[in-house]
């Protein structure tokens, strides 16, 4: 039993040994176990862009030099943070409602959607500077325009929203006297509204232009919800050299009047595929 004991403290110290050499080689003195995440996306030579292509002139597909591409403003601003970067960019297109959790389980490294920074949102991701606002306002069938001057002629009406939205918000908060319908693509929506299935949808100013000059049934309405605070990028918590950094490239866009440049370009290019 004794010489059985003692071949197994021996076993026992050279495994030991092992263990120690094994994480003495691989936890090198002064080394870092983990990127940052800026130094993570600068290594990979990529940024995971995620985003939903169905809210011109934010972000939506367009042919341009014969192929369908996402474009937009919110596009624009995606590239210009990746070339600051040094890095590639890809671009996911997805639902809006799966966006937060694509970004939170480390799917895409930001969101660029229009995506305005609620309370609710904060709690599980980080914003940046906003870089955008805009009024919001609803979407009608141009036969009756004249019929939906308050939230009062939509009593016992329906009126859609994208999900997940603060436009959701809007409409159950404003026009609390209607049935809501939520869907996660806006042009589903729009759809809706055309064949009478719902009877307006709430969208910011500049998504709801866009909508009327390519749809000729549609028109954007009276009515008025006042404006967002603002949308901005969001990123994923404790990342703050990665949304340092982002905030770095908007601050200059802005102080360069570029964002504007680009909200007038795309603009004209969602215009462009209705012609």
């Amino acid at each position: 039993m004794k010489k059985g004991f003692g071949k197994f403290i021996k076993i026992g110290i050279v495994a030991l040994s092992l263990i120690i050499l094994v994480t003495g080689c691989s936890q090198a003195p002064g080394a870092s176990s983990e990127q940052s995440k800026l130094e993570a996306v600068q290594s990979s030579g990529k940024l995971v862009l995620g985003t939903s292509a169905d809210y011109p002139p934010y972000e939506f597909y367009a042919e341009v030099d014969g192929a369908l591409q996402v474009v937009g403003f919110d596009i624009e601003i995606a590239k210009e943070i990746a070339k600051d970067m040094g890095v590639e960019l890809e671009i996911r297109d997805m639902d809006f409602d799966g966006l937060l959790s694509a970004l939170v389980t480390g799917n895409i490294d930001m969101i660029i959607a229009g995506m305005v920074p609620s309370d609710e949102r904060k709690k599980s991701v980080d914003f940046s500077v906003p870089y955008y606002s805009a009024e919001q306002t609803m979407v009608v069938r141009a036969a009756d325009f004249d019929k939906f001057s308050t939230v009062e002629d939509f009593t016992g009406l329906t009126v859609g929203a994208q999900t997940a939205t603060i436009q959701e918000e809007i409409a159950k908060e404003q026009i609390a006297n209607a049935e809501l319908r939520t869907l996660s693509v806006i042009t589903d929506l729009v759809m809706d509204l055309k064949t009478n299935r719902i009877d307006g949808v709430v969208l910011v100013e500049p998504v709801a232009k866009a909508y009327a000059e390519n749809n000729d049934d549609v028109v954007v309405s009276q009515l008025h919800f006042g404006q967002e605070d603002g949308v901005a990028v969001a990123v994923a918590k404790d990342t703050d050299d990665f949304l340092n950094s982002i905030n770095t490239t908007l601050e200059r866009l802005l102080a360069e009047d570029m964002i504007s440049q680009f909200i007038v370009e795309a603009t004209e290019l969602a215009s462009e595929q209705s012609e």
